[in-house]
This record gives C-alpha cells, structure tokens and sequence, in this order.
C-alpha cells in the first residue's frame, strides 16, 4: 500500500479520532486497512463515513412521463441502501481484520469532498485517511480529485493511501 500524500496542519500531536472516507473502491479498501493499523497502534476508534451524491439532473431520465413523483421516492431509497451497503461491508470487513478496533459509521449526503471536510470539522478528527481514487472516476476528471480537495480543505491531517 503506497501512501501518495500526507498533509499536515497541526503540530505534532497523539491521534486520538481517525475518520476514514469510503466509497467501496479497491482504494478506499487499502484507505479502510491503514486506518484499522493506525487505529491498533494508537488504541482508538475510527469512524468510517459514506458520502452519498444527490442525484443529479443529467441522471433523470428526459420523457417526463417516464419520472414521478414516486419513482423518484424508489430511486432515492435505493441509492441510500446502496451506500449503507457500502458502510456495512466496510465496517464488517475491519471487525474481520481487527475485532479489537472500536469502529463506528456515518452516512452524510453532499459533495463527497465537502462534507469529508465538514465531518472532520464538526467532529475535531485528528486525522482523515482517504483512498486516492474512488469510484467517482469520471466526475473527478471534471472536478477534480476528491482526496485533492480534501487534502486542500481539511482543518486535520489527512493521508492519501494508493
């Protein structure tokens, strides 16, 4: 596993809270492994968050008698499933590797990028270890890589893991 960067804005200090971003990518996975090693070696827990993305514009169909009202209702509860999904297969896989690490979950919707940033904010982690590329791949050519952004906006330390 290959760390890409590590952005630091505080001084040095102990990790007490790690949020760790994922998205079901292979990278997020490798992200998920080095927070559960971090977690071990500083005895704390970490906090695993989903960013669920609104649906946009371009992803509803154009014949409008083909969208209701309902269908939009099915279409958002089963995009939410999906990313709990996400959530629990992650959280199953750490209490695989380490049944030791405390490992607690978060679903937000939003921007991927802002509300990492936001979750780090409002909770005062010390620390977001992110994957470098998630599944997002075309939505990042346009704008911008979110483990980017993150390590740009983050009021903590965050690790880019390959």
């Amino acid at each position: 596993m290959a760390l890409k960067t590590i952005s630091s804005r505080r001084a040095h200090g102990v990790i007490k809270n790690i949020l760790v971003a994922v998205d079901g990518s292979e990278n997020s996975n490798r992200a998920l492994d080095f927070a559960i090693d971090l977690a071990e070696k500083y005895s704390v827990a970490i906090t695993v968050l989903n960013v669920s993305e609104p649906p946009v514009m371009g992803a509803v169909p154009l014949e409008p008698t083909t969208v209701s009202g309902d269908s939009m209702v099915l279409f958002a509860r089963d995009l939410r499933k999906i990313h709990e999904d996400i959530l629990s297969k992650a959280i199953a896989h750490a209490k695989e590797v380490n049944p030791k690490v405390i490992v607690l979950s978060k679903l937000r919707e939003g921007d991927p990028a802002l509300e990492i940033v936001a979750e780090a904010k409002e909770y005062a982690f010390d620390i977001v270890v992110i994957g470098h590329r998630g599944e997002g791949r075309i939505r990042e050519i346009f704008l911008g890589n979110i483990s980017e952004k993150v390590s740009h906006l983050a009021p903590c330390s965050v690790v880019i893991v390959r």
